[in-house]
């Protein structure tokens, strides 16, 4: 080693060459493993492009334009659809404007003025209101109003039994035989439904046993969705002719409110059992005579009766039952993740 005391000058300019040239060796050898895994990730991508390129459609610029389109086009109809599914907005609206009852004795008093206001309505109209059809299916309400936490959930099914009611008088039946309706559920119970259903167990039953009011719609023909469609079913029953039946169902059609119908249940009556129910006598035809004093009107002859004609096909009268179902659109839930649930 003493050469690089006689030489210093060449022993650091040796020293820095071997330097430069070790550092030379240690970035081309950086410089290899980085073009190595570009050249990975470049046939990676050429795999990705090729696979993509066999996609039917393929993801070009005019498909993308056309998934836009269409998706456009699902959005207007799904918007369509919800409109439809609300009714007329104005019965929906004012249903909805309606004031709550703040206490159970409110509660109370509201289903007493329903119920004359239907014993009104039915005496107008010649429609009898059988015993089980007397409280409108609200006869457990006869004497206390709801529960504080079923005060609003009833209150709705009464809007809903009202409009139900009116459509069914107009259509004039001979009578009313029994409304019924599912059991009213709490917004506790609609969220636990709700839970139960998204972790794949079966909806608890409400609360509140049996009663005349009420029957169970089976669930495999009921459009609720928890958290997404709310339902609400009533089953009357009435009796009368098929015209009957008919303005009903086509009062229904005209979906001022958006309830759909679900079952009809057709039972004929015999004449012995219309005879023995008593129905309601239609009254006699009166016979107007204009311009006529009214002792003109006294002395005028009868008409005279012509043969009685029997019609090839009698009038029957029938027990008919029909399942409705009312729909409500519910707002869904955010995703839980926001942006984040689209990632992969």
């Amino acid at each position: 080693m003493n050469w690089y005391r006689h030489y210093p000058g060449f022993a650091i300019g040796l020293t820095l060459c071997g330097l430069v040239a070790a550092g030379e060796i240690a970035l081309g050898v950086e410089r290899w493993m980085a073009s190595r895994a570009e050249a990975t990730r470049l046939q990676q991508r050429r795999a990705e492009l090729e696979g993509m390129g066999q996609l039917n459609p393929a993801p070009t610029r005019e498909v993308a334009a056309a998934i836009e389109a269409d998706l456009a086009g699902a959005q207007a109809a799904l918007a369509s659809m919800k409109a439809e599914l609300s009714g007329q907005p104005a019965t929906t609206e004012k249903l909805r404007a309606a004031k709550v009852p703040a206490a159970r004795t409110d509660a109370f008093f509201d289903l007493a003025t329903y119920v004359e206001r239907v014993k009104e309505a039915a005496a107008k109209a010649g429609v009898q209101l059988r015993p089980e059809a007397a409280r409108a299916g609200f006869a457990q309400y006869a004497n206390e109003g709801p529960e504080t936490d079923r005060i609003e959930p009833v209150f709705r099914q009464r809007q809903l039994a009202e409009h139900l009611m009116t459509l069914l008088l107009e259509a004039r039946p001979e009578a009313i035989l029994a409304v019924r309706r599912e059991r009213p559920r709490t917004q506790a119970e609609r969220e636990a439904e709700a839970q139960a259903v998204a972790n794949g167990q079966p909806p608890p039953a409400p609360e509140g046993g049996d009663g005349p009011d009420f029957f169970a719609l089976d669930p495999r023909g009921s459009a609720r969705v928890p958290g997404f469609v709310e339902t609400s079913a009533f089953r009357l029953s009435f009796q009368g002719e098929t015209a009957a039946l008919r303005q009903f169902l086509n009062r229904l059609a005209a979906f001022e409110l958006p309830f759909v119908v679900r079952e009809i249940e057709v039972e004929p009556v015999s004449a012995e059992d219309v005879a023995a129910d008593g129905p309601v006598a239609a009254p006699a035809p009166v016979i107007a005579l204009p311009n006529v004093a009214p002792a003109a009107r006294e002395a005028a002859p009868a008409p005279a009766k012509g043969p009685v004609q029997t019609p090839l096909v009698p009038k029957s009268t029938s027990r008919f039952t029909v399942t409705v179902e009312h729909l409500e659109l519910l707002t869904p839930p955010p995703a839980e993740g926001g942006a984040e649930a689209t990632n992969p």
